[in-house]
């Protein structure tokens, strides 16, 4: 899911009286202002996921407003992910770690969203090394979007895999292999109806391309 063109708006509603603040949600994009990303953070329930994306990547310096929003989610008990594009293996190894090494430096992220990821067996050296480095910088969380079910050695990498995204039409006719273990695998799904019935590890967006994650939706409530 590149930054490029896309803005996410995440709103996240109470789910009734008492709820648990964190809601089952895995995966959430929250390629937002500080400021938005500050009022997600402050509100319950927090998925347990949130990817943040100050400036395509940590930018070029620390921003304390950032990084006062990504505490604040943190403390209120959602894992903060840094967003780092890779250009499916295009992008040098050593600026995708520098990414990290910012995340964790400025921002104390708990882990790393690797976009663009690759998904066949090429590649799969090359994302060992980029999930290697992440680990050593200590990004304890680590997830990879290729955004399609990629060859199996790449579950064995990262804590989460994206393994969908795109519009909710297309969702409706996709057919994962059976191997897949859902609670290692995330879906983002756009043009999505409000009351769609969908698994837990899907995050919905009402919005439409060119910009589908600058949608505001109502999430499903807490279980």
């Amino acid at each position: 899911m590149s930054r490029a063109g896309v803005l996410a708006t995440v709103v996240l509603a109470g789910c009734g009286a008492q709820p648990d603040p964190v809601c089952p949600e895995p995966l959430v994009p929250a390629y937002v202002s500080a400021d938005e990303f500050l009022r997600i953070a402050e509100r319950a329930p927090l998925p347990r996921l949130l990817v943040v994306n100050p400036a395509s990547g940590p930018g070029t310096e620390a921003e304390p407003a950032f990084r006062r929003a990504i505490a604040t989610a943190q403390a209120n008990g959602a894992r903060v992910l840094g967003y780092v594009a890779t250009r499916w293996g295009a992008r040098p190894r050593a600026e995708v770690a520098r990414d990290v090494r910012r995340y964790r430096a400025w921002y104390g992220i708990d882990g790393i969203f690797l976009d663009e990821a690759g998904d066949d067996e090429p590649r799969i050296d090359q994302y060992r090394a980029l999930a290697a480095d992440a680990r050593a910088a200590g990004a304890d969380f680590l997830v990879l979007n290729p955004g399609v079910v990629p060859a199996r050695a790449y579950f064995e990498l990262a804590d989460v895999v994206v393994t969908f995204e795109g519009s909710y039409a297309d969702y409706r006719r996709w057919h994962p292999p059976a191997w897949l273990d859902s609670e290692r695998t995330a879906h983002l799904v756009y043009a999505a109806p409000q009351a769609a019935d969908v698994p837990p590890n899907a995050y919905l967006t009402t919005g439409t391309l060119p910009h589908p994650w600058g949608t505001v939706t109502r999430p499903r409530a807490c279980p």
